[in-house]
């Protein structure tokens, strides 16, 4: 056994040595992987993938900014300044530091190049390489790249093999754990009619079936257990968790990989094309990357490697470009307004006093009280009148109800004005204290010298009683809506006899008319309060005013906040640039052009004209549009670099901007 055994750990013994040396190198030289940038503008934005692979000519005249036409092709310049038209190549990766990569629709799509160097790369070890963007003041892990050696994976396929053998020795079939031969003889002899049953699909309970010695099925299986067995195999059972750890020692990682790759040949540079979608945020303007990563082997971290250097993506964002306008609308403001409000108030049969002790009535008169002390203390309107409007349910004489429905709005209407009298002074003293004045209550001003700045309170103002002796529209109303009653039609017809007390004698008859009587007619004993009201310091009757239009504004907050969805809608009747930028940022092309041909020439116009004709495949037009943007505004000409639509086009047809 030791023969087997001795080679196998000398063999180990070596490699561990390998590894520790070439791990030692790595750290030493502070080597780690590195990032790059793909030529094709396809691989970091697919949503331009076939602009760029797009059949085009080589040659395009357009005019420039004095009319003089100049003739734009597909070139390079060669080693000795020579323009040459040809089709440029695209290499594997570049070396730049910084790309400028278009948000659309708020998001943005990166691509980027992770190179392993061929150092990093061992058939003994496995290398995680972890991506992580910096996104203002959040750092993020991106999903993970994980290079397996082919020699580190047999080890981890030879680990679950040796785990998986463990677990076939654990028992599952419970007729393994027991005595079953003599377990059957027992039951043969001593519980027959079971025994019987072996072959009958019916269902038996074992507990029901008792032997000849009162001794269940049950209770015989107990006793001819295998409990040595039992035993080994509970403990297999309970070591489980240590076996896994023992074989398996790396295990799969399954959760946050992008790639697990085995590699089989090495000596040469890997590179992984990382393509990743980001939800932009409001304010954004960059993501930085870096990439670090460490070497495992032998179920150990055995280093992390060092960040790499950074890549820096700049956000090309439609949200820059909103434009704040002022933009006012129309709005008519009347010299007059109402508001009203109701409460169920609650009285004894036959009583009109106001009793606050009564149900709910403390509560709905603090409600009452609060908004009425709010319309008094109203800065911007004073009051006229308060309209009471009593209304009483319709069991008893309408003349009964009549008399109460008027006396409860007049006690109503003296608690209110014992209120309003009680508030005034309270609040007036106030005033007098702070602006040295005493306002008694009186609604004519004249001949008072105030504070300037002092509160104008009128509270003197009118009651105006109402009353319904009984609300039977109310309760019209109520019925129609009501989920429960059965004969809907047959109450509403009762309820339009001529006569008050004959509908009520006739509703009361109603099978019904106990659910009526118990759940909608307290509905119809309440209260209304109607507030008429005039505008401070107005004399017409209205006045037509210019106001910001909070529309529009929400918008363009929307352009800068990314919401596109949100801004196309807020911005769509107003057909102006921003709601062109709106409708290119959600990819709504057509739209947009229609808007912007609309539109008077200028530097964002035309700009906006060249994404659009870009993205339709027109770039004849976007060029030409794209330098008419130019002769307008120079700025467009640095802006053109950070847009993929444009800067695609810069490069392909050597558009030369001074």
């Amino acid at each position: 056994m030791r023969r087997l055994i001795l080679p196998a750990m000398l063999l180990l013994s070596s490699c561990s040595v390998n590894v520790s040396r070439s791990i030692s190198e790595i750290g030493k030289d502070s080597i780690t992987a590195n990032l790059g940038l793909p030529e094709d503008e396809g691989l970091y934005n697919p949503i331009f993938d076939s602009l760029m692979n797009r059949p085009s000519s080589d040659t395009l005249t357009v005019m420039d900014q004095y009319g003089n036409r100049l003739h734009l092709m597909k070139a390079v310049i060669d080693s000795s300044g020579t323009l040459n038209s040809t089709e440029i190549l695209n290499p594997a990766i570049i070396t730049a530091s910084f790309r400028n990569v278009a948000e659309r629709n708020g998001m943005v799509n990166i691509a980027f190049q992770v190179r392993i160097p061929a150092i990093l790369q061992n058939p003994e070890w496995q290398l995680i390489m972890t991506p992580k963007a910096v996104i203002k003041e959040d750092t993020l892990d991106l999903e993970d790249i994980v290079v397996t050696g082919e020699k580190f994976r047999e080890r981890q396929l030879r680990g679950y093999e040796l785990y998986n053998r463990f677990l076939a020795r654990i028992i599952t079939d419970s007729s393994e754990l027991m005595h079953m031969e003599l377990l059957e003889i027992f039951i043969a002899r001593n519980i027959p009619g079971l025994a019987k049953m072996k072959n009958d699909t019916a269902y038996v309970n074992p507990d029901e079936v008792r032997g000849i010695f009162g001794i269940t099925c049950q209770e015989a299986r107990e006793y001819f257990k295998r409990r040595l067995r039992i035993t080994l195999n509970d403990r297999k059972v309970s070591s489980v968790p240590k076996k896994y750890a023992k074989y398996v020692r790396d295990p799969y990682i399954v959760d946050g990989i992008r790639i697990d790759t085995i590699v089989t040949e090495y000596g040469n540079e890997l590179v992984y094309n990382y393509i990743q979608e980001f939800r932009t945020r409001p304010g954004l303007k960059r993501i930085d990357l870096s990439v670090d990563g460490s070497i495992r082997f032998n179920g150990e971290e055995k280093i992390s490697l060092p960040h790499s250097g950074k890549l820096t993506f700049y956000i090309a964002s439609f949200s820059t470009m909103a434009e704040h306008q002022e933009r006012f609308i129309t709005k008519v403001i009347e010299r007059k307004a109402m508001v009203n409000f109701s409460s169920s108030l609650s009285f004894l049969p036959g009583e009109y006093s106001i009793d606050e002790s009564l149900d709910s009535n403390s509560q709905e008169l603090e409600i009452l009280k609060h908004n009425v002390a709010r319309l008094i203390e109203n800065e911007e309107y004073n009051i006229d009148s308060l309209v009471i409007t009593a209304s009483c349910s319709p069991e008893g004489t309408y003349e009964t109800n009549r008399y109460l429905s008027e006396m409860r709005g007049r006690s109503i209407e003296n608690y209110f004005r014992e209120f309003a009298a009680e508030y005034s002074a309270s609040a007036d003293s106030a005033d007098h204290e702070k602006y040295g004045y005493f306002l008694d209550g009186s609604p004519s001003l004249s001949g008072l010298q105030l504070s300037e700045n002092a509160p104008v309170r009128l509270t003197d103002f009118g009651f105006v009683l109402k009353n319904i002796p009984e609300d039977w529209n109310g309760l019209l109303d109520l019925i129609y809506k009501d989920t429960v009653l059965k004969d809907k039609s047959g109450i509403m017809e009762l309820c339009r006899d001529s006569n008050p007390d004959t509908r009520e004698k006739k509703l009361s008859a109603h099978e019904e008319y106990p659910y009526i009587f118990e759940k909608l007619y307290p509905e119809l004993r309440n209260v209304r309060f109607d507030f008429h009201l005039h505008r401070k310091g107005m004399i017409k009757d209205t006045i037509h005013t210019k106001v910001p239009d909070t529309l529009y504004y929400k918008g363009v907050q929307a352009i800068k906040d990314m919401d596109y969805k949100l801004a196309v809608k807020c911005l769509g009747p107003y057909a102006d640039i921003n709601t062109a930028l709106a409708y290119l940022a959600m990819d709504y092309n057509a739209s947009a052009m229609n808007v912007l041909e609309k539109l008077p020439p200028s530097g964002k116009r035309d700009y906006l004209l060249a994404i659009a004709h870009s993205r339709g495949g027109n770039e004849q037009q976007a060029v030409q549009y794209f330098m008419n943007s130019v002769g307008y505004d120079p700025a467009m000409a640095f802006r053109g670099n950070l847009d993929p639509e444009i800067s695609s086009l810069i490069k392909k047809y050597n558009i030369g901007l001074n």
